[in-house]
């Protein structure tokens, strides 16, 4: 790293501003701009909401060594005038970090500058990228990090402490940082559409729902191949963008189902944010409703928290900061499993898993974990995943994977010029 530095390699420009989700990709934004200063880069960020699109228009000309952005929108900006993309005239590779199944962005990632390349925390959404969208230049695997709340004013000493005590101050025996939707509330737009898209929406659904380890683009093709229905890259690319919403109905589903199963087990379950007052269970005595937080407050519901409850946004193959931020504020993370958490962690040692496909697990291993035999092994297993999440999972980890996927940009685009 000493070397790259010394290289000057320039400036990072990073695009922030848009305060979805609790703020989330604008807090990922600063984690990872710090993260990169504190590996000794420049950083500059944009804010888009605070100084508008139009002032992008004074980037026009400088060089940097990436733009890097958050499910940002900014990359397909056109110049009809002048018959460019913006981005043609800011030099530098530009990398945007997806977080979402990639068809939520497909109206900007069919129409994008050159250089442009992702950086996403799920290999089947690469494999997609690669697909279906041949103007993107490339893909990397980096995972969004995850911070240390402990981590302060004495660092390391502080953690330390905290990683022997963890198991015996906590206030919480079970957490889970979601807002809750109502898988309900989608159906309506099978009935409403039209086309192809009402034939296909509800075979999709109950595909997903039968096979909950299947991507989405896995379960639309096999319901596209029952129906008899053969469609081109570009069509099936339409009828997935057509569809899409099921996505969400489906992850709401079993998040309400996952959550059911705990408080039929008797357990009380912290949860955060007025969305809950809606849900089924709304005025269950096992549900306790908290106020809202945000990224860096949920660090300390985590940090209270035994086991921190995670349920995947139907990244069949990924990681995602959630579990990170749960591992490194020494919390036992339980979550359905993905093809990447089984392949890194082990259930039982350093995380606890369930399936989809069998919620009803979730109170035999709760009642064995928080009663049970199990119970002493909660800080055995907090502590593995705490070392694994420190050494590999944290913002100046995904930074250093940045650096090299940047690096890699440079050396691949300096080879196609020599030719």
């Amino acid at each position: 790293m000493e070397h790259r530095i010394k290289e000057a390699k320039g400036t990072i420009l990073i695009y922030k501003g848009e305060p979805i989700c609790y703020n989330i990709l604008n807090t990922f934004a600063e984690q990872l701009g710090e993260a990169l200063q504190r590996l000794g880069e420049e950083v500059e960020y944009f804010d888009v909401k605070q100084s508008g699109e139009a002032a992008l228009a004074a980037y026009a000309g400088k060089t940097y060594q990436a733009v890097i952005g958050f499910q940002s929108y900014l990359f397909d900006i056109y110049l009809p005038k002048a018959g460019v993309y913006l981005h043609d005239l800011i030099k530098g590779p530009k990398i945007n970090f997806q977080f979402d199944h990639p068809i939520w962005m497909k109206n900007h990632y069919i129409r994008m500058p050159e250089h442009c390349y992702i950086a996403t925390h799920d290999r089947n959404y690469a494999a997609f990228i690669e697909k279906y969208y041949p103007r993107i230049a490339g893909s990397s695997i980096i995972f969004p990090g995850g911070c240390e709340k402990a981590a302060g004013e004495n660092g390391k000493q502080e953690a330390e402490r905290n990683l022997r005590g963890a198991q015996d101050k906590k206030e919480y025996q079970i957490s889970f940082i979601g807002t809750y939707t109502d898988y309900r509330s989608y159906l309506p737009l099978i009935r409403n559409s039209q086309g192809i898209i009402k034939k296909i929406a509800a075979h999709f659904l109950f595909r997903m729902k039968q096979h909950p380890e299947e991507t989405a683009e896995k379960a639309l093709e096999e319901s596209l191949r029952k129906d008899g229905i053969v469609l081109s890259d570009e069509e099936f690319l339409e009828v997935l963008d057509g569809v899409k919403p099921m996505i969400y109905c489906i992850m709401s589903y079993y998040r309400e189902k996952a959550v059911k199963v705990i408080l039929e087990a008797g357990i009380t379950l912290e949860v955060f944010g007025d969305s809950w007052k809606k849900s089924p269970f709304g005025d269950s005595p096992y549900l306790r409703i908290h106020e809202a937080v945000d990224m860096r407050e949920s660090l300390e519901v985590m940090e209270k928290s035994l086991i921190s409850f995670n349920v995947m946004a139907w990244h069949k193959d990924g990681f995602t900061e959630r579990i990170a931020n749960s591992m490194l504020q020494h919390s036992v993370v339980l979550t359905d499993e993905s093809t990447y958490l089984k392949e890194q962690f082990t259930d039982g040692k350093d995380i606890l898993m369930y399936r989809l496909n069998e919620l009803y697990k979730i109170q035999e291993l709760l009642a064995d974990y928080l009663e049970g035999a199990g119970r002493d092994n909660l800080q055995m297993i907090a502590e593995n995943a705490y070392r694994k999440a420190k050494e590999n999972y944290t913002w100046e980890q995904s930074a250093k994977k940045l650096l090299a996927f940047i690096d890699e940009i440079d050396a691949k685009e300096r080879k196609c010029s020599e030719k």
